[in-house]
């Protein structure tokens, strides 16, 4: 087999009590999680796996799961069924709020993953905040990597250079809203 991750991980998913209720599910989800785990599952096993955790009450695993194999597994049917737009709308709104909080324009670069984006700005009104750096223009990467949160890694734009001193780069968060700092990276 030519594709794999390297592993499978089913969040809080309790083989131990699925057993007691439906053996055949956990024998065949952990059969499936084994596959994951040594790199040689297909993709309708991979996608068998996030609907048996689904119907097994493990949505957030499932989610998440299909979520960051998306594109590599062709999952995308299976995602709208399960778990409609939801997460795609929030993404969208958080883009949305970072435009007017921050008063930028986002110019598409490239479509990395799902829900993960690249954008880059022209540069916004002269800021003294800890958003400075983005009077300037930069590079923004938007991604719904981890299971409940959305992340922005702003750099400086320089195509020339890879390496940027510490206040040219920032982490932020999409939190209740608002996107904050969580530190300068680097720092």
């Amino acid at each position: 087999m030519d594709h794999g991750i390297p592993a499978a991980n089913i969040g809080e998913t309790d083989l131990v009590a699925l057993a007691e209720t439906d053996p055949e599910a956990a024998r065949e989800i952990a059969r499936l999680v084994n596959l994951m785990n040594r790199g040689e599952e297909s993709d309708d096993e991979c996608l068998r796996l996030c609907r048996l955790l689904f119907d097994a009450g493990s949505a957030r695993a499932s989610e998440h799961l299909l979520r960051r194999n998306l594109s590599f597994y062709h999952g995308h049917v299976l995602y709208i069924e399960l778990f409609g737009t939801a997460k795609q709308d929030e993404f969208d709104a958080a883009i949305e709020a970072f435009k007017s909080q921050f008063e930028v324009e986002l110019i598409l670069e490239a479509e990395n993953d799902f829900l993960v984006l690249t954008f880059h700005t022209a540069g916004s009104p002269q800021r003294s905040d800890a958003f400075t750096l983005l009077s300037s223009p930069c590079t923004v990467q938007f991604g719904y990597i981890e299971q409940d949160t959305i992340q922005a890694h702003v750099l400086l734009y320089d195509p020339d250079r890879m390496v940027r001193k510490a206040d040219e780069c920032l982490l932020l968060f999409f939190t209740a809203g608002v996107w904050e700092v969580v530190n300068p990276i680097g720092r």
